[in-house]
Formats: C-alpha cells, structure tokens, sequence
C-alpha cells in the first residue's frame, strides 16, 4: 500500500471519528441539558449546560498550550521553602511544576479567570462540592 493511500484512509478514518466525536458532544450537551431541566429553569439549564461547554473548551485550549509551549529556559528545581511555612503551603508548592508556575506569573489575570470559573462551578452545585471535599479529604488524609 503506497503512502498515497495511507493519507486517504487516515484521513477518512480522522473525518469519521472527528464527526462522531461532535456528535457525541451534542448528545451529552442534551443529556446535561434535560438532566439540569429537572432542576433549573429552561433559560438556565441552557446557559449552565453551555457554560459547561465552553469551559470544557477553554481546558482543552489551556492543556494545548500548556503541552506543545516550548520551555526555553533549563528547568529550575523549586526553592526550597522556610521551615516556618505553613505544611500546605509546602505541599502545594512540591506540587506546582516550574512550568506551572512561570504561566500563573505570565498571565495573572487569565489565571485568576480560571480559578474563579473553577470555584464558580465547583460552589454552585451541593452535590459537586460535597464530592470536592471528600477528595480533599482522601487526598490529605493519604499525604499523612
């Protein structure tokens, strides 16, 4: 088989899955949409289903970025911290990679936009919230 062929059929299976994929997006935005209809208002079942989308969006976007930028600088192992720093400042530090840490300093303002959207969306919902702290909890209690 030529590489001619390959293309095509690689193409026409990318075609195919692409369109699946967004027809699958579809049938869970109105899966989330009936689901929240039970809840909320129509007008607001619509918008929290298709703010739901557009953050998914927004996260794909961010992990792109995040995945294919470049570090021109050679990785710098995090400071290390005072001893009187409080034990969850020190975890979250280990945690944060350099990368992590140079994008937050660069774009302050789009990482507060994140952060905010993220609590918005975590703080509207009991449900959600409830499930949020008992990771936290299992995270914490694991880190002991």
């Amino acid at each position: 088989m030529g590489w001619r062929s390959r293309v095509k059929i690689n193409t026409a299976a990318l075609i195919i899955a692409f369109l699946l994929g967004m027809l699958s997006l579809g049938f869970a935005g109105v899966a989330i949409y009936f689901t929240l209809l039970d809840h909320y208002p129509a007008h607001i079942a619509a918008l929290i289903t298709a703010s739901m989308h557009a953050l998914a969006a927004l996260l794909v976007i961010l992990v792109t970025r995040l995945v294919t930028t470049r570090s021109r600088a050679a990785p710098v192992s995090p400071p290390k911290q005072p001893q009187g720093i409080d034990d969850l400042e020190n975890l979250l530090a280990a945690l944060v990679s350099p990368e992590l840490g140079r994008l937050i300093k660069q774009h302050p303002g789009k990482s507060v936009l994140i952060t905010l959207l993220a609590g918005l969306a975590v703080g509207c919902n009991d449900e959600t919230r409830s499930a949020a702290k008992k990771m936290y909890r299992r995270f914490f209690e694991e880190q002991e």
